[in-house]
């Protein structure tokens, strides 16, 4: 991983990446040894069946302050193997910082007691010691002796489990992967699971 990566991004947005920081437009830092919350994915874009390009996107939250940056192609593709480039430099920078401190307060939470969600109301996974539920009044949560694990695609992070002791695996929680510390998700439930 490089010690030092300047992108340019959709609308003229700059971000600078720089030892445990990334900067965008010269004003806005994150320090990736604080922030709160991260999320990154890839979107294909389509209109009525046409394809319009790719977003690599990259959010941060940090304090009170929130920022999506976007590097976008056109229907062309054209830079989609820079920017593609670019986003993985920026991945690795997050994976490598700031993922495992947040999976750590994560697990240090639930192991205390606490519940914490991942994702928003109507579309959360919702973890805490009894196991892992989808969000909703109605849900029960799976024992993390059922959970098995995790697999994610292009949009979603899926929490894997069997609803009875011994059962078949099923997706028994979904997190979008734009959703704030979707990321986190699948090394939580590997630190946690039966």
């Amino acid at each position: 991983m490089s010690d030092y990566l300047q992108v340019q991004g959709y609308g003229g947005h700059t971000l600078v990446a720089s030892g445990n920081t990334m900067t965008i437009d010269g004003k806005d830092t994150y320090d990736l040894t604080a922030v709160k919350a991260v999320a990154y994915q890839v979107v294909r874009n389509h209109l009525n069946g046409a394809y319009q390009g790719t977003d690599f996107k990259i959010q941060l939250k940090q304090d009170k302050r929130t920022r999506i940056f976007f590097l976008t192609t056109n229907h062309r593709d054209e830079n989609i193997d820079q920017y593609r480039t670019w986003w993985l430099q920026l991945v690795e920078r997050i994976e490598a910082i700031a993922v495992p401190r947040l999976v750590d307060e994560v697990v240090a939470a639930v192991r205390a007691g606490q519940t914490v969600p991942i994702g928003p109301a109507g579309a959360r996974v919702v973890l805490s010691l009894e196991g892992v539920k989808k969000g909703g009044l109605f849900s029960k949560p799976v024992p993390w002796s059922q959970v098995t694990g995790t697999t994610r695609d292009g949009r979603t992070v899926d929490v894997l489990g069997s609803k009875a002791p011994g059962g078949a695996p099923v997706v028994i929680g979904q997190v979008l992967t734009s959703e704030w510390n979707s990321p986190v998700l699948p090394y939580v439930v590997s630190h946690l699971k039966g």
